[in-house]
């Protein structure tokens, strides 16, 4: 028969234990596991570009399941942001709503970077502003480094690649309607 005394530091021992295990947990009810809970969770904060005076292009972390609508915006931007030779490519201001999965139709989906030919892909409408910069030099002044499109109605897709990752872009081609400097924020 166990004494009270005992049964007291059996039980603040589990106490003790449930705490020290805690951290290690779910930070929610769908599982760390599972994917980013926020746009936020993706990426960590801008890193500005002397260069050209605005952020590096966004990366983001891996994500392994269906994104809502806040995290397939932030994967747009992982997947369209770029630095090259030509300059550098953001977009900003992105606004995303997914619509219902249907399957892969290869006449369309042909161009989808990686894509995983069982899965399904959501269809994405939403706006954005896009920019390319060029570097700032004494030719090329920050005020006017970039080239802006605003683009009130975009059509895209979000997909999973064949290494288990999703990614969203929009699919038009742009043309530009005013100069601006470079943003410096996601």
């Amino acid at each position: 028969m166990m004494s009270s005394s005992s049964r007291m530091r059996s039980e603040a021992l589990c106490c003790f234990v449930l705490m020290l295990l805690m951290p290690f947990g779910c930070k929610s009810a769908g599982g760390e596991g599972a994917g980013p809970a926020s746009a936020a969770d993706l990426s960590g904060p801008p890193v500005i570009l002397p260069a050209y005076l605005g952020r590096a292009p966004r990366t983001c972390t891996s994500v392994k399941s269906p994104p809502s609508s806040a995290v397939a915006a932030a994967l747009v931007q992982c997947t369209t942001d770029n630095l090259s030779a030509m300059g550098l490519r953001l977009l900003q201001d992105v606004k995303v709503e997914l619509g219902t999965p249907r399957p892969v139709v290869l006449s369309t989906d042909d161009g989808l970077s990686e894509l995983d030919l069982k899965s399904q892909v959501y269809p994405m409408r939403g706006s954005y502003t896009s920019y390319f910069c060029r570097a700032i030099n004494n030719m090329v002044p920050a005020a006017t480094s970039c080239l802006i499109v605003s683009v009130p109605e975009g059509k895209g897709w979000c997909w999973k690649t064949s290494f288990g990752d999703w990614k969203c872009r929009f699919g038009e081609l742009v043309v530009a309607d005013r100069y601006g400097p470079a943003p410096t924020s996601y």
